[in-house]
């Protein structure tokens, strides 16, 4: 099934949320609302393995492919990381990362780029890439932004992408009740969470768009595998945050926390519970 790129109106809707975006109070509302685990293990599991493949060299060049408003850069420059590539389709949601980063550092670069395409990069000219929660789902042109992403990269740097997982989508529509949605998704990949489609994957689908583009795949993880399946509402003495928070729930009980994502890592990068996750982290480096 053919679906138009949805560049232009992607853009339009980032750059009329941006400057809300952060608080997470004013974006858009989904199309369908189901409440079962917190993003907040998603940042959690996905930021661990960006640092276990980012060089601890300070200057190594990075690209932060679908920017947004700068939330994974930002870190990067709280731990010392002076060389950073800040690109994303949307310029307001650049301009709400410029003023956040700015003050903290004047050597991070912003560049209005489709992912897909972004001729003002050379060949080669990135040690280390990551686009980090959906910017190669929404694009609906996934092997062409990964063959973008792996063509800027130098040989043997890394690549790593999370996107939504196709089949806990499923379960979602049917909890919302949406069965033709449902079914529509089981069949072309595409869902329609926001006010544009997207595509969500399988591991198997991402392993293969990865080697198409002439990337060593070296893991692939499920963020979170558990978490995403449970929820928060039954667990009994959590003080839960509001739903649709980047906090989190489970922040009130640290121990409980730890334990759960204890759990998490264990069995995070389990191929057989990767599909059925909040998303899939894919990590590859350049042959």
């Amino acid at each position: 099934m053919n679906v138009s790129n949805p560049k232009s109106l992607v853009e339009e809707i980032y750059d009329r949320y941006a400057q809300g975006y952060d608080s997470n109070r004013a974006f858009v509302k989904p199309t369908y609302s189901t409440f079962r685990y917190r993003s907040y293990f998603d940042d959690l599991i996905t930021w661990h393995f960006i640092l276990e493949y980012l060089s601890k060299d300070l200057t190594t060049h990075i690209l932060d492919a679908g920017a947004g408003t700068g939330h994974w850069a930002e870190k990067l420059v709280k731990l010392g990381y002076t060389n950073l590539t800040l690109s994303d389709l949307s310029q307001e949601m650049l301009n709400e990362a410029k003023n956040k980063i700015g003050p903290m550092s004047d050597t991070v670069q912003y560049l209005k780029a489709d992912i897909t395409d972004m001729p003002d990069l050379k060949d080669g000219s990135f040690d280390f890439i990551f686009s980090q929660f959906d910017p190669v789902s929404y694009c609906m042109q996934p092997q062409k932004a990964i063959n973008e992403l792996t063509r800027i990269v130098r040989k043997d740097g890394y690549v790593i992408i999370c996107v939504d997982t196709k089949f806990r989508r499923v379960s979602e529509l049917i909890e919302a009740q949406m069965i033709k949605e449902a079914k529509h998704l089981l069949k072309t990949n595409i869902s329609y969470d926001w006010e544009h489609p997207q595509i969500n994957f399988t591991w198997q689908h991402l392993d293969t768009l990865y080697k198409e583009a002439g990337l060593e795949v070296v893991k692939i993880v499920g963020a979170p595998v558990f978490l995403n399946r449970v929820n928060p509402l039954v667990i009994n003495g959590i003080k839960i945050a509001e739903p649709n928070t980047w906090e989190g729930g489970f922040a009130s009980d640290p121990d409980l926390m730890k334990e759960l994502l204890e759990i998490e890592f264990e069995y995070c990068t389990d191929r057989s519970l990767i599909n059925l996750a909040g998303h899939i982290q894919i990590i590859g480096k350049k042959k």
